[in-house]
């Protein structure tokens, strides 16, 4: 079995990275003051990106966002960290919401692709927060597509700065996975999406190691889409009717839509059931193959 691809920093889409447009010379010279990194050099390089991009993140919704509020109303606006924080939240965006469709969904995009690309927590009460704006078909999609693209950007950061900490830090717990990885080759899309859909490994690990995994692009991506998908309905679903509660005369229970909503979610739940008969528990210990050791009944004739 081959060595674990962990110290690999070349892009797995050969062709198509995003250095391609640069001159070789140039594209070459990037490609090797990168992969010269020092874990220290990477961490700082990793924290300037953090901090740019969310600064700019801040700027942008502090300029886009309503701004003439009561001090009662101002208090809500922050970043949601409980289902009482999206409640209050979903109310003071909603009228806003009417004006500004637009402006409030790329604040809502950029915040959740950002929080994704550096594994930072928090996304799933921004999901909440997407259902309770956007409503539940808008909000799924708009969360789905979030959830797919920032987890490539952070697969992307692992793979150009990140490499010389995953070595440092995560190199045992890259090379145990690979050995399973290598044995799934002929499967990886739904060993992949299994992985995805179950807690066996944390979704911030897969994004960081994947690229170290030798994980191709597509199946990352399409492969978090299908893993993601179970929690974005329960979560979106619970935002759609946290926003309902808000307005008692408007909410009933009955309706197509939740109906719909429940039979798809009960699919979903089967989903790690259906996966499961083409993957095994990356966790489990082997079972040792006693076959050799087994006495041939025969022997005692």
């Amino acid at each position: 079995m081959s060595s674990p691809a962990v110290t690999d920093t070349t892009p797995l889409l050969g062709g198509s990275n995003n250095t391609s447009s640069l001159p070789a010379k140039k594209r070459n010279a990037l490609q090797r003051r990168l992969d010269s990194l020092t874990p220290l050099q990477s961490l700082f390089a990793l924290l300037l990106l953090a901090a740019t991009v969310f600064l700019g993140v801040y700027l942008m919704i502090k300029h886009t966002l309503p701004r003439d509020l009561s001090d009662e109303d101002r208090k809500w606006v922050k970043f949601p960290r409980n289902a009482e924080d999206v409640q209050h939240l979903s109310i003071i965006l909603e009228a806003y919401l009417a004006d500004h469709y637009f402006e409030v969904l790329t604040c809502f995009i950029v915040t959740y692709i950002a929080l994704q690309a550096f594994a930072v927590p928090g996304s799933v009460m921004l999901s909440v927060l997407g259902g309770a704006l956007f409503k539940f078909w808008v909000g799924l999609v708009v969360v789905l597509l979030c959830a797919g693209i920032g987890s490539l950007s952070c697969y992307f950061i692992s793979l150009y700065l990140g490499h010389p900490i995953v070595e440092k830090y995560l190199e045992a717990r890259i090379a145990k996975l690979h050995e399973k990885i290598e044995s799934k080759k002929d499967q990886l899309f739904f060993y992949f999406a299994f992985l995805r859909v179950t807690p066996f490994i944390p979704n911030w690990f897969m994004n960081v190691a994947s690229p170290h995994l030798g994980i191709p692009v597509t199946i990352f991506f399409f492969g978090t889409l299908v893993g993601v998908l179970p929690n974005t309905l329960v979560t979106v679903q619970a935002g759609v009717t946290l926003a309902a509660l808000a307005s008692p005369d408007d909410f009933t229970l009955l309706t197509p839509q939740n109906i719909i909503m429940t039979i798809v979610v009960g699919l979903c739940l089967l989903l790690p059931i259906v996966l499961h008969r083409h993957v095994e528990d990356p966790t489990a210990t082997p079972k040792a193959d006693d076959n050799s050791e087994q006495e041939d009944p025969l022997s005692r004739v």
